[in-house]
């Protein structure tokens, strides 16, 4: 994720040409009406790193940074039951967000619902309908809605069993594979550690033969076989360490291949559920677009009704004071009690991803980590250093127009340094704006976890 907004905001204040409250921009350059005509360069970069707020851009980046470091550097499972694990982790975290988007779903219609019939009561009052507007549409819009999410949540849960069963597949598939390869190099090890022990075998059969051969005369004495004896005990002795030494070999080597292939196990498994997620994501918005479209094709003529029907009930409204007061305090007690019902809502949501993080990451003994919270986190901190930057931009801005009208100069350029004999009025600007208070508003505090750090209006308005 790029999260380094630096080049695309200042390509639009470069397309805005720092204008302060003045229209019209010709290349790169700010028109200043002043009554000199001179031409004047600013290094809008410089400026902008001169600015008291500009260390405050770089700690929320190097947040970013840090982020996306923690999200691209997350251990990876090794063994079965962390590979299972994070599976299991993974299928609840999406039981949640599904669990989660149906409760708000389901809210925002309510609320929605009970708005609109509110409103459709009182324009019909004030129109001196028998039945609320667009009532009988209403019902008609909802069922086709309501249908189309059902549709969709179906496709999606399909989906989500689909990328669960195929990634358990897969990691029964790798432990197969794996069982082969390492049941095959075994037989191929203890061949060798046989063929070898023959081999010794061999090398001292004579002499071995020779020993027996002599403890078999009766005539021997005690001390002589006491030393025949020994020199036989000694070969099999010997035999036996160097047999010993080369399994002791042997299954090192079989420790060190077991070891490579489970981490060519994990990096293909963690490739195959890559691969499957974003399938799996590109077939949601594929199936998403089919059915907006669906909607918007099906709704179009029952819209067309309402709105018909709507603005005959809003032209009675719009000539009394009373009514139009109503509507808006309607629409305004809905939205107040959906927010409060969303904030306590996302509020569980979180804590619920948090603790499947932290019970699955026990079971696996590793810490996994959740990839919708970081980039959700990862988003809010772009979206508050680019907020940040357009403001500092935006005093950029005035300080340069304080400048260039007090040099008398007609036009700026911020991305060229212009024809002729452009002035650079780099420094001046430095130094008006290292001279400002850090007095820019900003928030420090990141956007809640979740699918929106936003809270959606049950009416959709």
């Amino acid at each position: 994720m790029d999260v380094d907004l630096r080049a695309s905001i200042r390509a639009v204040a470069v397309a805005a040409c720092v204008a302060l409250a003045l229209a019209g921009c010709t290349h790169g350059a700010s028109p200043f009406g002043s009554r000199g005509g001179g031409a004047g360069y600013v290094d809008l970069d410089q400026v902008v790193q001169a600015h008291p707020l500009h260390t405050e851009l770089d700690t929320l980046q190097a947040q970013i940074t840090l982020l996306n470091g923690q999200a691209q550097n997350a251990p990876v499972p090794q063994t079965d039951v962390q590979r299972q694990a994070q599976a299991d982790m993974e299928a609840q975290l999406a039981i949640a967000d599904q669990q989660f988007q149906t409760q708000m779903n389901a809210r925002r219609t309510y609320y929605g619902q009970r708005e609109a019939a509110a409103t459709a009561a009182l324009q019909a009052q004030a129109s001196g309908a028998s039945a609320p507007i667009g009532q009988q549409l209403g019902v008609q819009a909802q069922k086709i809605q309501t249908d189309a999410m059902k549709a969709f949540t179906d496709y999606q849960k399909q989906l989500f069993q689909a990328d669960n069963q195929h990634l358990q597949q897969v990691a029964r598939q790798l432990q197969q594979e794996d069982g082969l390869k390492i049941g095959a190099r075994r037989a191929q090890l203890e061949k060798q550690e046989t063929d070898y022990q023959i081999t010794l075998a061999k090398q001292s059969q004579s002499q071995r033969l020779n020993l027996k051969a002599q403890l078999e005369n009766l005539n021997l004495s005690a001390t002589d076989r006491q030393q025949v004896e020994s020199q036989l005990a000694n070969i099999e002795t010997r035999e036996e360490s160097m047999i010993n030494t080369l399994k002791a070999r042997d299954n090192a080597d079989l420790k060190t291949y077991e070891d490579g292939l489970q981490r060519d196990a994990a990096a293909r498994y963690n490739a195959a559920r890559v691969a499957s997620m974003k399938q799996t994501n590109d077939m949601l918005q594929a199936r998403q677009k089919q059915t907006n479209e669906q909607l918007r094709t099906q709704l179009s003529g029952i819209g067309t009704q309402y709105q018909q029907q709507v603005a005959n009930a809003n032209a009675a409204i719009a000539k009394d004071p009373k009514a139009r007061a109503q509507i808006d305090k309607i629409h305004n007690e809905n939205q107040a009690q959906y927010t409060i019902e969303f904030q306590k809502a996302l509020a569980s949501y979180q804590q619920t991803r948090k603790q499947l993080v932290q019970k699955y990451s026990a079971i696996a003994h590793m810490q996994l980590q959740d990839d919708v919270a970081l980039g959700n986190e990862v988003q809010a901190l772009a979206a508050q250093r680019r907020d940040l930057y357009a403001k500092i931009v935006a005093q950029v801005q005035s300080q340069i127009g304080v400048v260039a009208r007090n040099d008398g100069l007609a036009v700026v350029f911020t991305n060229v340094r212009g024809a002729g004999k452009a002035v650079d009025i780099t420094d001046q600007v430095v130094k008006a704006i290292a001279a400002l208070p850090a007095a820019v508003p900003s928030s420090s505090s990141s956007a809640p976890e979740g699918p929106s750090s936003t809270t959606p209006s049950p009416s959709g308005s």
